[in-house]
């Protein structure tokens, strides 16, 4: 048997996981529309999630986890930043709500082997750090960060003293419907769909996952809210406009 040549270097490493998605596979288990469903969740998580070496990315999925990586460069780290956070953005229009770990230093991730320091820290903090839907960096990817094109500073967000995460609603944050330029995405369906997915949380759900839906509501409200574009996210008040239609996927092709 030949084993993988070894290319154990730095790279941005993410550990990625589903929340919820468990509860897809239960009721998947008997249920052939249920089972669709779980079919095109995990081809969003390809589609978004590209491979590219260009930029040395790479993608392993297990279960309700995603390991996602790329070259410790700032071009690695822009993709990878853009790839997860239209990841989020196409979950969110289904329900489903992404936590993860983001760190840099030493990984391989090949076909068949996955390890490293990078790895492991990734890990534990998604697992032990992370407790709400947010992708936590590490502080070596902050410093690195400091150290790149100012532009990197606006995704950033904190979640407490210490704690930066990668500001995912940043195209609605920074969306205006006016002036509209060629080309560019409409947001309006796919805001007014989570708006109603976190609204029909806030107003059903118990617990840690009611908990993780007034932290969303939270961030929303804060960040894309306030700008006027799109509305704010009430349990008591219901939102104005339930979309019907199919999510407005979007998808990531990287050319090498």
């Amino acid at each position: 048997m030949a084993f993988e040549e070894d290319d154990y270097k730095e790279r941005y490493v993410a550990f990625l996981d589903l929340l919820g998605f468990r509860r897809q596979v239960e009721r998947a288990e008997n249920d052939h529309a249920e089972r669709d469903k779980l079919r095109e969740i995990l081809e969003t998580v390809r589609d978004c999630l590209c491979e590219s070496p260009r930029v040395g990315s790479h993608l392993t999925c297990f279960s309700d986890c995603m390991v996602f990586s790329a070259d410790r460069t700032e071009e690695g780290l822009a993709e990878l930043f853009q790839s997860v956070r239209l990841l989020t953005d196409n979950l969110l229009q289904r329900d489903i709500l992404l936590r993860g770990g983001l760190t840099a230093g030493g990984a391989h991730h090949g076909e068949t082997f996955l390890y490293g320091t990078a790895v492991s820290r990734a890990y534990v903090l998604e697992s032990e750090s992370a407790n709400n839907p947010i992708v936590l960096l590490s502080e070596e990817v902050v410093r690195d960060i400091a150290g790149y094109n100012k532009g990197f500073m606006a995704w950033l967000r904190e979640d407490g003293p210490g704690r930066h995460f990668l500001h995912y609603l940043i195209s609605y944050e920074t969306y205006r419907s006016e002036p509209r330029i060629a080309g560019m995405q409409v947001l309006n369906e796919p805001a007014a769909r989570i708006i109603a997915y976190i609204w029909k949380r806030l107003n059903s759900d118990t617990g840690r996952v009611l908990e993780k839906a007034r932290w969303f509501q939270s961030y929303w409200n804060e960040t894309v809210a306030v700008n006027g574009e799109f509305g704010r996210i009430e349990a008591g008040v219901t939102p104005s406009h339930f979309p019907s239609g199919p999510p407005a996927t979007g998808y990531r092709r990287i050319v090498g």
